[in-house]
């Protein structure tokens, strides 16, 4: 079935005109497929946007990373458990295979700040080697080494700089931690795609952070105080894929000191497959009703092209006996109900664009509206059209001229 470009305008220019007479009811038709395919937009926008989210939260993490969080708390006898030991890192390093680097963390929430400007922030106090772990680079001045290690000095994140610095270089700039005074040695880059939230993944926000010497904060080098608590230990291995099993490694190694298990073992590969299958549930479920609503949509254009073909008995007449055929006919109004759907289907991605934008602004959400969403939701669009306008096309090429002509 070919029709040259004179036919199509012509069947183009007559679909307008059909529809421009009846304004409000072709609305309302197309109203169905401008809800569902805004909802298919909004709903990718919203799963793109927690996957990227996601994905940064995880190589903020890194996925060859292994982190041992104190839990602390009583024991069955009502005693205070013991919790991770500075020591517990080296034995990390030396009995977890593949393990390249081990750093002990603790981490505290501080006042931090110059002058009269005190806020809270959170101190990182660790090795050296915590930095390479995050593989943290310095976007100015450097970052801490081990000579560093009896030194007051700290790296700050750019979020927190711009904070107690505004635009001033804090380089050489001193910065009160408590009642101490440290020196800034380095700004680090910014990580992650919002430099102005935390995430959920990824709790320590260096961002935001202070990252000082462990003993400068605790008054102790982890050689002479390996028996001292810390929050954390963070082991980087060499191969990735097997994070999960060297997890377990990791946790039975703990447990060979303990009487309990009070820390948890995070593999942050396995938080990325949980955050996945929680968005896979979540677009299952958002995706249903998207389509509900393009299934109503459609159902309703199917209905009003039915009524408009016994309307326009006596108008497909005329055109039969002048020499339209069936095919014809066929085409002009399966272009009108495309023109309808894919219409709606552009208001509706426009609609779901702007849903999406006000989701991050008002909820917070990270969005994001990509080309693959877009394609989707008019090819969408032209699908129903398709499907739902090629029966009432093919009834209304079916009917006889004569018949049509004696039609009131």
């Amino acid at each position: 079935m070919r029709f040259s470009l004179a036919e199509l305008t012509e069947f183009l220019r007559i679909a307008v005109e059909a529809l421009g007479r009846y304004r409000l009811r072709t609305a309302l038709s197309v109203l169905g497929v401008v809800l569902g395919v805004a909802a298919v937009i909004a709903m990718m926008s919203v799963s793109e946007g927690a996957a990227r989210e996601a994905l940064a939260q995880v190589d903020a993490l890194g996925l060859d990373n292994i982190v041992a969080q104190s839990t602390g708390g009583l024991n069955a006898r009502g005693t205070l458990k013991r919790s991770l030991i500075a020591a517990d890192a080296a034995r990390a390093l030396d009995l977890v295979p593949s393990a390249t680097l081990a750093a002990p963390v603790v981490s505290r929430y501080v006042r931090v700040g110059r002058g009269d400007q005190v806020n809270p922030a959170q101190v990182l106090a660790a090795p050296a080697s915590f930095q390479q772990i995050l593989r943290l680079t310095a976007e100015r001045g450097r970052l801490l080494t081990e000579t560093d290690d009896a030194a007051r000095v700290c790296v700050i994140g750019a979020t927190l700089a711009r904070q107690i610095f505004g635009y001033r270089d804090p380089i050489g700039e001193t910065i009160r931690i408590v009642e101490d005074h440290y020196r800034v040695i380095g700004v680090l880059r910014e990580q992650g795609g919002d430099p102005q939230s935390g995430t959920t993944m990824a709790w320590h926000n260096v961002n935001r952070a202070v990252l000082a010497p462990l003993s400068s904060i605790t008054g102790k080098t982890v050689d002479v105080g390996q028996h001292q608590p810390v929050e954390e230990i963070w082991v980087q291995v060499g191969d990735a894929e097997r994070t999960l099993e060297l997890g377990e490694v990791l946790r039975r190694l703990l447990l060979q000191t303990r009487e309990a298990e009070e820390f948890h073992i995070v593999v942050p590969r396995e938080l990325l497959a949980q955050r996945y299958r929680t968005q896979r549930t979540f677009s299952v479920v958002v995706g249903s009703v998207a389509a509900l609503a393009l299934l109503v949509g459609g159902i309703g254009i199917m209905n009003i092209m039915l009524t408009s073909v016994v309307e326009r008995t006596r108008e497909i007449g005329v055109r039969r006996t002048a020499g339209a055929r069936r095919r014809d006919v066929t085409m002009q109004f399966l272009i009108e109900t495309l023109l309808m759907t894919v219409g709606g289907g552009v208001a509706g991605i426009v609609i779901g664009a702007l849903v999406s934008a006000g989701i991050s602004a008002y909820a917070g959400w990270s969005t994001y509206v990509s080309i693959t969403a877009v394609l989707l939701g008019f090819v969408v669009s032209f699908l129903v059209g398709l499907v739902f306008g090629l029966y009432p096309a093919m009834k209304a090429a079916a009917l006889q001229p004569v018949d049509a002509m004696r039609y009131e």
